[in-house]
């Protein structure tokens, strides 16, 4: 899928990048709920929220690398938006495999939402991360997702090889033992407000915690109800972008149908950071995915998510 030829930069190492760490006040889970539950009715007609144990996210239809997500979970926000813009930053190409020293975790487990590794692909893509290294063991689920061509919004589809652990520009990871235990599970159907589900539930945390960090991370399940994301166009390593708006003009939109998942972070509140406060990537058994921004089908929407909830934040270049 090479759009050009291109000498492509070495990976940089995340251990040698500018890092800010975060100790995070986690409040109990049973006080997120309470604290989420009024703001979700107010954009949902049917919404709950509860503490339950989490699902084995290895089986359908979350098809993932661990059972849960739980265990010295951490809330990975690197790189940013400025390296897209106004002109593309090709040497921010990193490698999840260095998460694994930040952390000290073993296992460790990445889930989430990045750009995907252009070099291997020869193109640019949305990934969905989805790995687990136990010692020098990697298992890599990571789906990259791309569009035919400028013209042609149809969505083309590739796993990642267990060797092919890069990522550029931006990423939000959700990382932990991915050992089982207690999980927050939010329900929403039927969509009546303009919010989307991760912008609802930030929002939500935004109002009842203020200026105090409270970040998640997780996965979604949309049963019912299309939902519009956005592919990168193959041209887009080509032309600059002057704002966040223009690059716009270098992705396609697209409507996908159930049944999707997904994996992304919340963080709450911006502490000066340049976060991107929540970034949710789609995947499906029909090869479709994306970026996610909303539902298209409000009257018919269903979302089913299994959050936890971070002890650490950090930030990274």
């Amino acid at each position: 899928m090479a759009t050009e030829n291109y000498n492509f930069p070495s990976t940089l190492n995340i251990n040698e990048l500018p890092v800010v760490h975060i100790k995070l006040n986690t409040p109990p889970l049973s006080c997120i709920v309470k604290a989420i539950l009024p703001e979700l009715l107010k954009n949902y007609e049917n919404a709950s929220a509860e503490v339950v144990q989490c699902p084995d996210l290895t089986q359908p239809p979350f098809n993932l690398v661990s059972e849960g997500l739980s265990g010295n979970e951490n809330v990975f926000d690197i790189g940013e938006i400025t390296n897209m813009i106004p002109s593309i930053k090709r040497e921010k190409l990193y490698n999840i495999k260095d998460l694994k020293q930040i952390t000290g975790s073993d296992p460790l487990v990445i889930f989430g939402a990045c750009a995907g590794p252009y070099p291997f692909l020869g193109i640019d893509s949305e990934c969905v991360v989805n790995v687990k290294m136990t010692g020098d063991q990697v298992e890599n689920g990571t789906h990259a997702h791309m569009t035919k061509s400028n013209d042609d919004p149809e969505c083309c589809h590739k796993m990642l090889p267990n060797d092919e652990m890069r990522f550029s520009f931006l990423a939000n990871f959700f990382t932990s033992n991915g050992f089982k235990g207690e999980v927050l599970k939010i329900v929403c159907e039927v969509r009546k407000g303009p919010l989307s589900f991760s912008m609802c539930i930030r929002e939500a945390l935004v109002k009842h915690f203020g200026d105090e960090i409270i970040a998640i991370g997780g996965v979604i399940f949309i049963e019912n109800g299309k939902v519009k994301v956005h592919v990168i166009k193959p041209s887009f390593m080509k032309k600059p972008s002057k704002s966040e708006k223009e690059l716009e003009n270098l992705v396609h939109f697209i409507e996908l149908s159930p049944p999707l998942a997904g994996v992304g972070c919340i963080v709450s509140h911006n502490p000066g950071l340049n976060l991107r406060c929540q970034h949710f990537h789609l995947y499906s058994d029909h090869n479709q995915g994306g970026h996610y921004h909303n539902d298209t089908e409000p009257n018919t929407i269903k979302y089913t998510g299994y959050f936890g909830v971070s002890k650490q934040f950090t930030k990274i270049d």
